[in-house]
C-alpha cells in the first residue's frame, strides 16, 4: 500500500504529536523505551525494548487511504489505528522481539 501523506501543517503536526505522545505514554507504562522526537515537521517515536537500547525502531504517525490516524513504520506499512493501542503495542512489540532473536 502506497501511503502518501498530507501536507504536514501545524495542526496535522500537532495531531501527530499528540497521538505519538499517547502511544509514548502506553508504550513506556508496559515497561518499552519510548521518546519523541517531535521538534520537526514530521514528528516520530523511537522505541526499544529496555532490555536493548540500542537496538531501536522508529514509529510514525499519519492519516492512512480512508482519512484515518494510524501508525506507520518507517517503510510505509501500516500498524495499526490510534485508538487501538492494544494492536498497535503488540505489533511493536513482535517486530522489537524479532529483532532481539536476530542477536
Amino acid at each position: 500500500m502506497q501511503m502518501n501523506p498530507p501536507a504536514t501543517t501545524g495542526t496535522s503536526r500537532e495531531t501527530m504529536r499528540r497521538h505519538l505522545g499517547n502511544l509514548a505514554e502506553e508504550l513506556t507504562r508496559n515497561g518499552l523505551l519510548a521518546e519523541l522526537v517531535g521538534a520537526i515537521s514530521k514528528p516520530y517515536l523511537t522505541v526499544a525494548l529496555a532490555a536493548i537500547p540500542s537496538q531501536s525502531e522508529r514509529v510514525l504517525c499519519q492519516l492512512d487511504g480512508d482519512g484515518r490516524w494510524s501508525y506507520w513504520w518507517p517503510w510505509e506499512q501500516p500498524i495499526g489505528a490510534v485508538d487501538d493501542l492494544d494492536l498497535v503495542m503488540s505489533r511493536i512489540l513482535a517486530v522489537l522481539r524479532s529483532v532481539e532473536v536476530d542477536e
